[in-house]
């Protein structure tokens, strides 16, 4: 019998984060968007359209973490290390690059957006639970954002 592959979380800035999650997520969906736009000048119900720009694709998926069966903090465990995926990268001044990977699945790109859910506590408040929302967008790069000339 093949072994069950989990899916997991590396960061491609040093952080040192290997995170495979607990139970592999149900499904996981990547969006593509291109953008046109109506040919100005063109007076009909269906004008010609032109390409705009392109965007890149980006990932959403749901995590599950759990450390109950343990009694520990799902937030010292796996989720504060999750969290650090949408924090800045002090020498790079901006979150780093990271990769979603799952068997032969390989997102590689920066999180946009994390939400994070704790389900269930200890007796004394410590969350055990927890459903992380994520949403990535593809980079092979991740550059410093500079306004301005130069």
């Amino acid at each position: 019998m093949a072994e069950l592959v989990k899916a997991k979380l590396i960061d491609h800035d040093g952080l040192g984060i290997d995170l495979n999650v607990c139970f592999n997520p149900k499904e996981f969906s990547v969006e593509k968007q291109v953008q046109w736009t109506p040919k100005e000048g063109s007076i009909t119900d269906e004008p010609p359209e032109e390409f705009a720009k392109p965007t890149p694709a980006t990932l959403n998926v749901t995590l599950h973490f759990d450390t109950y069966e343990d009694k520990t903090s799902v937030v010292d465990k796996f989720t504060g290390k999750l969290e650090k995926l949408a924090l800045i990268v002090p020498d790079k001044k901006r979150p780093p690059l990271c990769s979603f990977v799952w068997g032969k699945f390989v997102f590689q790109g920066v999180v946009e957006s994390l939400s994070q859910k704790f389900t269930m506590f200890l007796s004394d408040g410590t969350a055990v639970r927890c459903e992380a929302t994520l949403k990535m967008k593809k980079a092979s790069q991740a550059l410093t954002g500079k306004k301005g000339g130069g």
